[in-house]
C-alpha cells in the first residue's frame, strides 16, 4: 500500500492565511443590471435554453418542439398570476403550463414544489415559456419544508441554492430523475439500451461541506461617495432572477473555517471599500497544512485556516492521500464526498470485463478483449492528479494526460508528496490534439478515466479515443448533459467505423453539492 497514513484530526479550526492579497475583479457578466423593462423583446430560437427546452416539452406532452416563434406571450412583464406547478425542470425551478394561456404557455417559478398552488410574477418572455417570481404560496405542497426549518436565512433571494425547501430524500429523487433525462434528451439514440439510473449516491453532511466559496462585491458610486450618501457595500452572491448582489454574512453549505474567513473579509473590505475603483471577487478556501514540527509524524497533524490568495498552496487530504494546489485553481469543493466517489471509481474500474459477455456480440472480434485483465491505467483531464493517484493500486502503471503545464507539475508534486514510484505511476504534457500520442499501453488491457470541465469532451479528443479504443471508460462529469452527448458521440463514432462499441454497465450520480440542483454523474462503459 502507497501512500502516507491518513492526517490525524484538526488541532485548530480558525486562521486566515497571511499574505492575503486584493480580490481580483469582477467578470463583466457579474455587473449590475438595468431595471427590468416592460417592453417585450422580439424573440428568437436563440432565446430557448436547450436543457429547459425538453423539460416544457415533456410537461406539454409534446414529443418535439412545435411552438410558433410569431406567438406573442400572453402577458407583459409584472403580470401577477396564480399557477399551479406541473413538474420541476432540470434548472431546479417549477414549471406551469397554462392551457387557456398563448395556447400552452408555460411559465418558470423558482422554489416551488409540484402540485403547489403559488402566485408569481412574470418577468422575462422567452419563446414558449416565461421567467417568473415566486411571490406567495398558496396551497403548499405536504414535503414542503416549513419556512422555520429551511437552512439559510437567504434563501430565496439569493441564487445560490435551489432546493432548501425539499427534503435530502426528495433532493436525491431529483436529481436521479436529472440524470437519467439527461441521457434520454441527449443520448437519445442508446437510451434504450441503457441500465436504468441508480440511485444518487448522498453526501454524508449537507451543510458546512463546501471548501471554497467566491463572494463578489461592487465599488462605491463616487456620486453617491462624494456626496456622503454611501451605503455599506453588499458582499455576497448574486440575486435570484437579478444581476445584483446580496449581502451574504454566512453561507451555511460552506464550512465553519471558509465562514470564519469570510467574515473577516467583509470586515477588512468594508475599511478599505473607498481605495476599490472596480468591484471584485472573493476567494475563500479551506486548507490543512501540516502543523509544523509534526512533519515527521506518522500521521502528521494537521491544521484548518482559510487562504484568500489566489496563488497560494492548496493542502488537502482525500483519505491517506495529500494534494496540494494553487487556491485558484480547480478542485472538488465536497471533500466529505471524495472518498465514497473515488472508492465507487475504483470499483468500476476494477469491474470484470466478462461482465459485458451477455450483451455483446458473437463475433470473434468482440470478445477479443474479454480474454484480457485491465493492468493499466489512464487518467484524462487529470489536474492536479486527483483519480490517478487515489486509484493507482491495482495497475501496472498508471498515466495521467493533461493540456495544462501548471497541473501536469502540481500533479506530479503530489506524487512525490505520496511516495508514490515515478515508474509506475507518471503524468504527461500533451496537445489536446495528441492527447493519446503517448501513450503505449496495449488498448485491450488499459481503463481510462474522463473528468472533462462542464463542455465535455472535444470532439478531437473522441476521435481519438475510438482511435485508441480502451477496455474499460470511467467517466465523471459535473454536467450530464454534456456526459450523455458525448456518450451518443462516442458510440456514433463506433458505429461509422465498423466497430462494435461499448456497453454502458452503469450510471450514477454523486451529490457533491447538497441543496443546490447540481450532479455529478459517472459513468462506467465496457468495450465490447
Amino acid at each position: 500500500m502507497s501512500g502516507s497514513p491518513a492526517p490525524s484530526p484538526v488541532i485548530s479550526d480558525v486562521a486566515m492565511s497571511a499574505g492575503t492579497s486584493a480580490p481580483t475583479p469582477v467578470p463583466k457578466a457579474e455587473a449590475p443590471a438595468m431595471k427590468r423593462s416592460k417592453k417585450v423583446k422580439k424573440l428568437t430560437k436563440k432565446d430557448i435554453d436547450e436543457v429547459l427546452m425538453h423539460d416544457i416539452v415533456e410537461l406539454r406532452g409534446h414529443n418535439h418542439w412545435d411552438w410558433d416563434p410569431k406567438t406573442p406571450p400572453p402577458f407583459q412583464n409584472f403580470e401577477e398570476l396564480e399557477v399551479t406547478i406541473g413538474s420541476l425542470a432540470q434548472s431546479g425551478e417549477g414549471l406551469a403550463l397554462l392551457p387557456d394561456r398563448g395556447e400552452g404557455w408555460v411559465l418558470v417559478v423558482p422554489f416551488v414544489v409540484p402540485g403547489e398552488k403559488v402566485k408569481a410574477r412574470v418577468y422575462r418572455h422567452n419563446w414558449g415559456y416565461s421567467h417568473a417570481d415566486l411571490v406567495e404560496v398558496i396551497q403548499p405542497a405536504e414535503n414542503r419544508i416549513a419556512k422555520d426549518n429551511i437552512l439559510c436565512k437567504y434563501f430565496g433571494a439569493c441564487a445560490g441554492c435551489q432546493l432548501q425547501h425539499i427534503s435530502y430524500a426528495d433532493q436525491m429523487k431529483f436529481k436521479r430523475q436529472v440524470v437519467e433525462n439527461a441521457f434520454k434528451n441527449y443520448a437519445e439514440k442508446y437510451f434504450a439500451t441503457l441500465p436504468p439510473v441508480d440511485p444518487v449516491s448522498q453526501s454524508p453532511i449537507q451543510s458546512n461541506y463546501r471548501t471554497k466559496i467566491t463572494p463578489h462585491f461592487e465599488a462605491l458610486n463616487p456620486k453617491h461617495q462624494s456626496a456622503g450618501t454611501a451605503q455599506p457595500v453588499q458582499i455576497g452572491f448574486m440575486q435570484a432572477g437579478k444581476r445584483r448582489i446580496l449581502d451574504i454574512e454566512e453561507c451555511p453549505i460552506a464550512t465553519p473555517i471558509v465562514n470564519a474567513g469570510m467574515k473577516v473579509m467583509r470586515a477588512e473590505v468594508q475599511k478599505n471599500i473607498a481605495t476599490y475603483k472596480k468591484g471584485a471577487t472573493m476567494l475563500l478556501r479551506e486548507s490543512n497544512p501540516i502543523v509544523p514540527g509534526t512533519e515527521s509524524e506518522n500521521p502528521p497533524t494537521t491544521t484548518k485556516i482559510c487562504v484568500t490568495d489566489h496563488k497560494e498552496t492548496i493542502t488537502e487530504w482525500v483519505g491517506k492521500f495529500r494534494f496540494d494546489y494553487p487556491a485558484g485553481s480547480f478542485f472538488q469543493n465536497n471533500n466529505a464526498i471524495l472518498p465514497s466517489l473515488i472508492g465507487y471509481v475504483q470499483q468500476q474500474l476494477h469491474l470484470p470485463l466478462a461482465s459485458s459477455a451477455t450483451s455483446a456480440p458473437t463475433s470473434a472480434t468482440s470478445t477479443s478483449s474479454l480474454n484480457h485483465e485491465i493492468k493499466y491505467l489512464v487518467d484524462a483531464y487529470c489536474g492536479s492528479g486527483l483519480f490517478g493517484i487515489t486509484c493507482h493500486e491495482g495497475f501496472k502503471k498508471v498515466l495521467g494526460v493533461e493540456i495544462s503545464a501548471a497541473s501536469i507539475s502540481c500533479a506530479t508534486n503530489n506524487l512525490v508528496l505520496n511516495k508514490l514510484s515515478t515508474e509506475t505511476t507518471a503524468f504527461h504534457l500533451d496537445d489536446a490534439d495528441k492527447i493519446f500520442a503517448h501513450i503505449d499501453f496495449p488498448s485491450a488491457e488499459t481503463a481510462l478515466i474522463i473528468d472533462p470541465p462542464r463542455k465535455g469532451c472535444s470532439d478531437e479528443f473522441l476521435d481519438q479515443m475510438v482511435a485508441f479504443l480502451p477496455a474499460r471508460v470511467v467517466y465523471v462529469s459535473c454536467n450530464v448533459q454534456t456526459q450523455a452527448r458525448d456518450l451518443q458521440g462516442l458510440l456514433d463514432r463506433c458505429h461509422a467505423k465498423g466497430l462494435p462499441g461499448y456497453k454502458v454497465e452503469a450510471i450514477r450520480g454523486f451529490d457533491l453539492f447538497p441543496q443546490t440542483r447540481h450532479v455529478e454523474g459517472v459513468m462506467t462503459l465496457t468495450r465490447l
